[in-house]
């Protein structure tokens, strides 16, 4: 006695093999991501070090002064741009693929640092002070060095890596079986 089947059961089955790709940056410490922390953390101490003697700090010195050294404004002080350059170092020594924010970061600490003694060496010139590099205090040249080292890391790696991995797997083409009449996916 032969035993019916259904002709559902004995559908081939479309089988095919998926390759899917996959990618993820994992981090690790680099020369990039050192040198830009190391930079990041001079920019932050030198808005506490003085930057002119006298105990003169970024804070007292007003943010116009860069521009003109004739203002007589006070107020917003230099940490207007200071602080947003450090953070553009902090956030790119930590990002991946974000080196051009350490170089715009240390371009504009360099861009202040420089801008400051120009107009230091303009008030010097009208009193008759001496060397600009007499009025100069520690702050400042942890900021120029800060600046310089974000530069250079810039242009080095930042640490971070892509990984990247093939996962394969096998899938059963569920459109073959309802060209055969399976009817069991209700």
């Amino acid at each position: 006695m032969a035993v019916a089947r259904d002709p559902a059961d004995s559908a081939p089955v479309g089988r095919r093999q998926r390759r899917v790709d996959r990618a993820s940056w994992a981090p690790t410490v680099g020369p990039g991501m050192v040198l830009g922390l190391l930079g990041t953390a001079g920019v932050v101490v030198s808005m506490f070090l003085s930057w002119r003697n006298g105990s003169v700090h970024p804070s007292d010195i007003p943010f116009a002064f860069l521009f003109d050294s004739t203002t007589t404004a006070q107020d917003p002080s230099l940490l207007l741009a200071l602080i947003p350059l450090a953070v553009l170092l902090g956030v790119g020594s930590l990002m991946p693929r974000a080196s051009g924010a350490r170089i715009i970061g240390s371009l504009g600490t360099i861009a202040v640092v420089a801008l400051f003694a120009v107009q230091l060496h303009y008030v010097a010139d009208r009193f008759n002070a001496g060397s600009v590099w007499d009025s100069l205090d520690t702050g400042w040249y942890v900021a120029a060095i800060a600046g310089l080292v974000g530069l250079v890391s810039g242009f080095m790696p930042s640490g971070w890596t892509r990984r990247r991995w093939s996962e394969s797997e096998e899938v059963v083409d569920e459109d073959q079986r309802a060209m055969y009449g399976d009817d069991r996916r209700r």
